[in-house]
């Protein structure tokens, strides 16, 4: 499997020195001590925790150079995006989100399932938009892509504060009132434009109504405030107050996250 997934990506694998592989700790000081040795270091004020930073964007000078990709170049000059599922290219104005075969599945079966989930995405994303939920406008829609508008604005990851985390709040209490659950409710797939917080890549949506689903959506939110920032107590109490004045049933569902996260810790 992973080899299948390098070949696609143009990569090969290597992991650390089996004594290492035990501690995700030694394993990123390996990493640092091998960067160290190839020459490449950063000034102590240009290392602050940049949480939109994806490990495809280390440039590796520690192989010889007919070896060395970057494959994080595109992303850097937002000429295109890839995620596990699709690749979103980014033109003027526009942004082409196209669906990738997966070699490892039946080619049948990959074609109908990619055909299905384009077309649910597209149908949740009108629905949204409908429902007042600010979303990027479709334009076209074929078997494996869909062509929207392109949100240019500030990642609301950048952008943290107490008035733009409770228009967070508003924007996916409408989400919630639409039965709709995002499914990848993350800082990064929303956009500060205009004084209003856009929900981007519905690729994990689904229509829901149940209270578990939807508090679900918002404990990925909460934990991704407290993976980013060390005011995410106040994030959350502004997020709460923008979500309870768009969704009559915000009180349930908050009462239900906190639940949830009372499952996912241990002694």
């Amino acid at each position: 499997m992973l080899r299948v997934m390098c070949d696609d990506r143009g990569a090969e694998f290597y992991v650390p020195e089996h004594k290492y592989l035990g501690d995700n700790g030694a394993m990123i000081a390996y990493t640092g001590r091998l960067m160290l040795e190839s020459g490449q270091s950063l000034p102590i004020d240009s290392t602050q925790i940049n949480p939109s930073y994806r490990s495809d964007q280390v440039e590796v000078t520690w192989k010889p150079p007919e070896r060395r990709t970057n494959p994080g170049t595109a992303d850097r000059n937002r000429l295109s995006a890839r995620g596990a599922e699709a690749i979103v290219e980014f033109g003027i104005g526009t942004a082409v989100k196209r669906r990738l075969s997966k070699r490892y599945r039946v080619t049948a079966l990959d074609k109908r399932l990619i055909t299905e989930r384009t077309r649910a995405e597209a149908r949740l994303i009108a629905a949204a938009r409908s429902a007042g939920v600010p979303t990027p406008v479709i334009h076209d829609i074929t078997a494996d892509t869909i062509v929207m508008d392109r949100i240019d604005g500030l990642l609301l990851t950048h952008g943290l504060s107490a008035d733009s985390v409770r228009e967070a709040g508003k924007v996916v209490g409408k989400l919630h009132g639409a039965g709709i659950m995002h499914g990848d409710l993350t800082t990064s797939n929303m956009i500060l434009k205009d004084g209003q917080c856009v929900l981007i890549d519905f690729g994990l949506s689904q229509a829901a109504t149940e209270i578990e689903q939807r508090g679900v959506d918002i404990h990925v939110f909460f934990q991704t405030l407290t993976s980013t920032t060390a005011n995410s107590i106040a994030l959350k109490v502004a997020f709460c107050e923008g979500y309870k004045e768009t969704f009559n049933g915000a009180d349930d569902v908050i009462t239900r996250e906190h639940e949830i996260e009372l499952r996912g810790r241990y002694l």
